[in-house]
Order: structure tokens, then C-alpha cells, then sequence
């Protein structure tokens, strides 16, 4: 809630005008003034012109974009290394041809005869011979639809205790390869338990034989330097002999 409520009406309050407003020409009230600048007339700076240029222009460009030419800076295209069944199922795509990998006609049932044997238009045999196909393909959907039925009916009978008997096979499979993969592991960790315990045993012995040739050292080097005492010492009891 704002503390001040009151307001004094008669006092001046001025402020510093940065940007004063823009001055329209005095016009009568009853006329209306229209801001927007008049248009130019007609010529080379016109939209009428403009547009008449752009569409001068276009007819000269190919319909798609993918006909353009490449541009001379980018690297020739690569030949195309696919194989001639995927090229022929390309084209079959781009030609819109429906897929007649599976022959389906092998599942439809046989047309019934058009007539009478002989009233076909063509000889006797002729009409025989068809029958006999028709008779033929007929009896093939037959047994293919009873035995279809009969594997289902199997199916159903003892597809579930299959699937049960599968996953248990597949189970004692993997409980196999686990055993064997815990056992190869077993194996490894073994083996580098050994190749650690070989290695620290060749550190303790490459150790010794350090410390051991390093006292060795030091042997031979006290062992020269007393060997030159002793010969400094001879030396001046020499000279001093032979000085008496």
C-alpha cells in the first residue's frame, strides 16, 4: 500500500525533454492525412520491373536442384560399388513396382472351370490337360492346408512344453559356459599369483647379488687403497735409509 495518497494538483512538474516529438503539419480536422510516401511512378527502379526481371530470370534454372551441374572446386563423384541386386531393388523402388519376392499364387485357391470339358474353344486333350492341372493344384493346397493344420494343432498341443524343455536346455547350456568361464578365470588368477610370486623371488635375488656386488666393490677399493698406504710407506722408509 503506497504511504503517499494525497496529490497537489497545483504544482508545476517539469521534466528535461531529451528528444522532443516530431511536428506534423497542422491540417483540418475534417481531412485525413495519409503518412505513407506517395508511390513512384513507373521505371527501372519500379516493383513492377523488379518483378518482371525475376521472372525473366527463372525459366533459365532447372526445375530440381539435383540436376544443377557440381561446382568445379568439389572432387568428382565416386563410381557406385553397389552390388546389382541392391541397383535392381533401387530402381524397383524409384519405379514404384510392387515386391514379388514371395509367389503368393501357390496360396490362393484354384479357379473353377470357365465350362465343360470341350467347350473351352480348344481340343479335348487341351481342356483335359488343364483340368488335370487345376485337379493338381488343388490337391497340393489341400495337403498343404491339412498339414499347416496339423502343425498348428501340434503346436498347440505340445509347443509350450517344447518352449519349456528348449529354455532348460538353453539354461544348463549357459550354466555350462559360466562354470567353464568361472574356471578359465580361476585358471588365469592363478597363473599370475605364480608369475607375481616368480617375480618378487627374482627381485630378492637380483637384490642380494646387488648389495653383494656393491660390497665387493668397496672390498677392492679399500683392498687398493691399503695396498697404496703400503707402498707410500715402503717408499719412505727407503728414502730415509738411503738418506742415512
Amino acid at each position: 500500500m503506497p504511504l503517499i495518497t494525497a496529490s497537489h494538483d497545483s504544482l508545476p512538474c517539469t521534466f528535461p525533454t531529451l528528444f522532443p516529438p516530431p511536428s506534423h503539419p497542422k491540417t483540418d480536422d475534417n481531412k485525413q492525412t495519409d503518412i505513407d510516401p506517395p508511390t513512384p511512378p513507373a521505371g527501372p527502379h519500379s516493383l513492377p520491373h523488379a518483378t518482371a526481371l525475376i521472372a525473366s530470370t527463372l525459366p533459365s534454372f532447372p526445375a530440381s536442384p539435383s540436376t544443377l551441374p557440381p561446382h568445379p572446386a568439389l572432387p568428382p563423384l565416386q563410381p557406385s560399388t553397389l552390388s546389382e541386386l541392391t541397383e535392381k531393388e533401387q530402381e524397383r523402388v524409384k519405379n514404384k513396382t510392387p515386391l514379388e519376392a514371395i509367389d503368393l499364387s501357390r496360396y490362393e485357391a484354384p479357379s473353377s472351370s470357365s465350362g465343360t470339358v470341350g467347350g473351352g474353344g480348344g481340343t479335348n486333350e487341351d481342356d483335359k490337360e488343364r483340368e488335370r492341372e487345376r485337379l493338381r493344384a488343388a490337391y497340393v493346397s489341400v495337403e498343404y492346408l491339412r498339414q499347416r493344420g496339423q502343425h498348428l494343432s501340434l503346436l498347440e498341443e505340445f509347443g509350450k512344453n517344447a518352449w519349456i524343455v528348449g529354455n532348460a536346455r538353453l539354461e544348463d547350456i549357459l550354466r555350462g559356459v559360466e562354470g567353464e568361464l568361472v574356471g578359465a578365470r580361476e585358471e588365469v588368477e592363478g597363473v599370475n599369483r605364480e608369475r607375481k610370486a616368480g617375480q618378487e623371488r627374482g627381485r630378492r635375488e637380483m637384490e642380494g647379488l646387488e648389495r653383494s656386488w656393491k660390497e665387493g666393490v668397496g672390498r677392492g677399493v679399500e683392498v687398493e687403497v691399503a695396498v697404496g698406504m703400503v707402498e707410500t710407506e715402503v717408499r719412505e722408509r727407503l728414502r730415509e735409509r738411503s738418506q742415512k
